[in-house]
């Protein structure tokens, strides 16, 4: 008898992954990616981006921009 794969639970611990926020702290490889393409790409919205990742971090946007850009 061959056991089955459960693809929820594989898709569960994955969503389990996607609640922790994107920060330069958390996951520095993809959040300045991110950065970079917004900057490029959609710099009307580089604000909006940078002040909700300062409210995930829970520090001002001075403080983000002074440690981490």
């Amino acid at each position: 008898m061959t056991q089955s794969v459960n693809p929820l639970s594989e898709q569960h611990s994955w969503m389990e992954n996607t609640r922790v926020p994107v920060t330069p702290q958390t996951n520095p490889q993809l959040w300045y990616q991110w950065y970079g393409i917004l900057q490029e790409d959609a710099p009307e919205i580089l604000d909006t981006f940078l002040e909700n990742t300062a409210a995930k971090m829970e520090v001002t946007v001075d403080y983000l921009m002074d440690e981490f850009l």
